[in-house]
């Protein structure tokens, strides 16, 4: 059995987060009963896996559960076109680039 889980487990998971140096901007803490669960995105593989020892950290007073993924950034900000372009790749088969005979 787990230990009781303190008032503030939120605030806990965040603060040990940020001293792991992780944005937590984009992360969500939910408490289900016994069962906390961490959801959102990080910027790095870095920081989603020093997200992931803080949370172990805090594991042994609770059953945590983390569902953290890397966010794809350009220049500060989500670049959506080019993770549907990841996504989908390959789409389908390239498109044909034959030479024209260069007469009008």
């Amino acid at each position: 059995m787990t230990a009781a889980l303190p008032n503030d487990v939120k605030t806990a998971i965040l603060e040990a987060m940020r001293e792991n140096a992780v944005d937590v901007s984009r992360i969500r803490v939910d408490v289900h009963g016994d069962e906390v669960v961490v959801k959102g995105a990080v910027n790095t593989q870095e920081e989603k896996q020093a997200a992931e020892e803080a949370i172990e950290r805090l594991s042994r007073r609770a059953k945590m559960r983390c569902e953290l993924d890397v966010a794809l950034i350009y220049e500060g900000e989500e670049d959506t076109v080019y993770e549907a372009g990841v996504e989908s790749f390959p789409a389908s088969d390239p498109p044909s680039w034959t030479p024209g005979s260069g007469r009008a």
